[in-house]
């Protein structure tokens, strides 16, 4: 474990800049006061802390990323970093219909609340996941352990293997709706099964895009970060109040906090269904600024082998 660590060191504090982004004094103001706030339950305001502590720890990780790097989410681009909190309510309203079949996890405590205060009130809160996953990942990236994945194994990739994923993600869409205690595990799959080869034939940054140069890098950013940030949202939910609850078919036991252990292995694929849903939302809606992601030093729309750049360019040429 030590050595682990060891691999994961950041750069020595000497190296990075003098100041202190005032961004991040801020996110660490917003922490101190809705963190305590939160799980005091402190009345009215509790109900409403989960924004204010997330904003404060995408706030503190962006200064940290920022120092460390020198470039981070919001210097690059303030305006596509704002776009990220408007991709995530769609991101997360999606997981709420799946959600209704498969019945994985519970509020409790929104009960008196009206439709139009739930939506409110609900959609704010959505609104944190894209940009505590990209800023967590941002930061996971840079770690010596992660950059030793940039040069992996390339993946082979035909319009074969491309339909044939298109399929199986909308069978397991399917499976969901019709066998949702069995195949509630497809809700972490089934959307980039189905939409990371639409990113890729339309030349929108995408999974597929970086295996196939071999790159694995930005999978393993992605990973980590939302593990990250899973055990952020699943202490910090534990003690809140309204807070959410789990039920999850087979894995239903040894709990750190509520979740399920087994269950903080549904945060890996979560990461990159993020990615696949950001990148799809911001093609589909052109008003969103796209932002990219800078994992171990490389914008995650690098350029491709064939010299286009991934993002922008037309359907490779496929076997």
């Amino acid at each position: 474990m030590i050595s682990v660590l060891r691999q994961m060191r950041m750069p020595a504090l000497a190296a990075w800049p003098a100041t202190v982004p005032i961004h991040g004094a801020v996110g660490l103001t917003l922490v101190a006061v809705a963190w305590p706030v939160s799980w005091l339950r402190v009345t009215p305001f509790g109900e409403y802390a989960f924004f204010p502590l997330w904003l404060g720890y995408v706030l503190i990780v962006d200064a940290l990323v920022l120092r460390w790097k020198g470039t981070s989410l919001l210097s690059r681009n303030a305006t596509a970093f704002l776009g990220m909190f408007l991709a995530s309510i769609p991101l997360w309203w999606i997981f709420e219909g799946i959600n209704h079949f498969t019945q994985n996890w519970r509020y409790v405590g929104d009960e008196e609340y009206s439709l139009l205060r739930y939506v409110i009130v609900a959609s704010l809160h959505f609104s944190i996941v894209i940009p505590a996953v990209f800023e967590t990942a941002e930061l996971a990236g840079s770690f010596s352990l992660i950059k030793r994945f940039r040069r992996g194994p390339v993946v082979p990739i035909s319009r074969r293997i491309l339909a044939g994923s298109m399929v199986l993600g909308v069978i397991s869409l399917v499976a969901l709706l019709i066998w949702p205690r069995e195949a509630f595990a497809g809700t972490w799959l089934c959307l980039i099964l189905l939409l990371d080869p639409i990113n890729y034939m339309t030349g929108r940054p995408s999974i597929v895009g970086t295996l196939r140069r071999g790159d694995w890098g930005l999978v393993m950013a992605l990973c980590t970060g939302a593990l990250i940030c899973g055990l952020f949202w699943e202490m910090w939910n534990f003690w809140a109040y309204p807070k959410w609850q789990y039920s999850i078919s087979f894995v239903d036991f040894a709990r750190v906090f509520e979740m399920p252990l087994l269950g903080y292995g549904g945060y890996l694929p979560f990461g990159l269904e993020t990615y696949v849903v950001y990148h799809f939302l911001t093609g589909v809606v052109r008003k969103i600024p796209r932002i990219h992601l800078n994992v171990g030093g490389s914008i995650s729309s690098q350029r491709l082998s064939d010299g286009s750049a991934e993002g922008r360019a037309p359907l490779p040429v496929l076997p």
